[in-house]
């Protein structure tokens, strides 16, 4: 495991304030017992596998595989996604495209690292922002990065070692028309807009987005994003710990 260091950029507050909260939504509960998340340890060895609710209650929290998805459009701006105030984990906050778990038990399987995380990438893309038509390749894979977002005061939380997704060229028009029981808004920013507005709202942001721009692999990302090769060469097999 490598431990990265907050940037001098923007650095990840120590505190999360506690999202505003509606009543999860019928469907949102009903995926705590019926995604079945992929447990591993450290090192992304697979030991077993734990419904959402088990993996995610502060009670039972259990280390597991998930994804973030960065697509940028056509003029090199990030797509950031609002989470539904019907949420069960962080509502209401402001995040990268796509966020979720590859799951056991679905029919292409999910279990397989990278491949695995890439079917899982291209089935949420749909679900969450009617964004299909998505190739696997499409997608370029930058690293594994382990933290957790646990505050006290909050009963679901995240333990995840999240594989980080870069997906280019995503015209503005194709996420106009996201599941409203999954996104409530979308917003293409700017590198500078998002620094700014982050360090004027940072609890107006998702803890993991918070690390990934504190740590400052997002903002090399994003210099790069004219040269796939150069991204390619940026991916890490080193599990990056965030926090």
């Amino acid at each position: 495991l490598v431990k990265m260091r907050p940037s001098t950029v923007l650095r990840v507050a120590s505190s999360i304030p506690k999202p505003q909260r509606a009543a999860p939504s019928a469907v949102q509960e009903a995926f705590l017992d019926a995604d079945n998340c992929i447990l591993v340890d450290e090192q992304d060895r697979i030991v077993g596998g734990a419904t959402k609710r088990v993996a995610h209650h502060k009670s039972s929290v259990l280390l597991h595989r998930a994804f973030s998805i960065f697509a940028f459009t056509p003029d090199h701006e990030l797509i950031l996604q609002k989470r539904s105030d019907t949420k069960v984990t962080f509502p209401s906050l402001w995040t990268n495209t796509c966020c979720s778990h590859p799951l056991t038990g679905m029919p292409r399987d999910e279990t397989d690292g990278v491949g695995g995380v890439l079917r899982a990438a291209v089935r949420k893309l749909d679900h969450e922002l009617n964004l299909g038509g998505v190739a696997e390749d499409e997608l370029l894979f930058m690293g594994r990065y382990l933290y957790k977002a646990a505050p006290p005061e909050l009963e679901w939380i995240e333990h995840e070692l999240d594989y980080a997704l870069i997906l280019k060229g995503v015209n503005r028009a194709r996420v106009s028309t996201p599941n409203d029981d999954e996104v409530s808004q979308i917003r293409c920013v700017s590198e500078r807009d998002l620094q700014q507005w982050m360090e004027k709202e940072p609890g107006s942001f998702t803890p993991w987005l918070r690390h990934f721009a504190g740590i400052g692999v997002l903002s090399k990302w994003w210099a790069q994003l004219g040269s796939n090769q150069k991204l390619r060469e940026m991916s890490t097999e080193e599990i990056v710990r965030m926090n």
